[in-house]
């Protein structure tokens, strides 16, 4: 090291490697699907908005209008497709599930439940996935394959 010094050669460290990425998997879509039913299942709609989307105020409106429909989310919904959306600009890389179940009374509905990284953890962006909606990155162009349940009120 004093040769390298001597002939004006700098030494510098070995800059520290980045850590790697955190691959976000499909799987890890699934099982925030999973955590979110178990949620529902468990505890009801009490803090759920809070407690399982990313975001609160969007998810806590879709919530008041599913409940004011009477729509409560059935059995377990089963994950028909995963589509990957990459990072854009514009967005986060997104896991876009599109899920098939019944609610309480019954009724047919598939819903596009969007997953993204919030802080390396998988976080559902909206939690709501009883109502039918279809959450594509280009509203002007929402999907077509969605099916909402009918009001449900007596």
């Amino acid at each position: 090291m004093a040769a390298l010094m001597a002939a004006g050669c700098s030494f510098e460290p070995e800059r520290p490697k980045p850590p790697p990425a955190v691959a976000f998997t499909p799987q890890m879509a699934e099982s925030v699907l999973a955590k979110v039913v178990a949620g529902v299942s468990r505890n009801g709609v009490a803090d759920f908005c809070a407690t399982f989307a990313r975001s609160t105020a969007t998810c806590e409106t879709l919530l008041r209008d599913a409940l004011r429909q009477c729509l409560l989310p059935g059995d377990k919904p089963v994950v028909k497709r995963s589509i990957h959306l990459p990072a854009t600009d514009k967005y986060e890389e997104t896991w876009q599930l599109v899920v098939q179940g019944r609610t309480l009374d019954g009724q047919k509905y598939v819903t596009d439940f969007p997953i993204v990284l919030s802080g390396g953890v998988p976080k559902a962006v909206l939690g709501i996935y009883w109502n039918g909606q279809g959450y594509g990155r280009n509203m002007d162009d929402p999907p077509t394959y969605t099916v909402p349940p009918q009001n449900a009120c007596p």
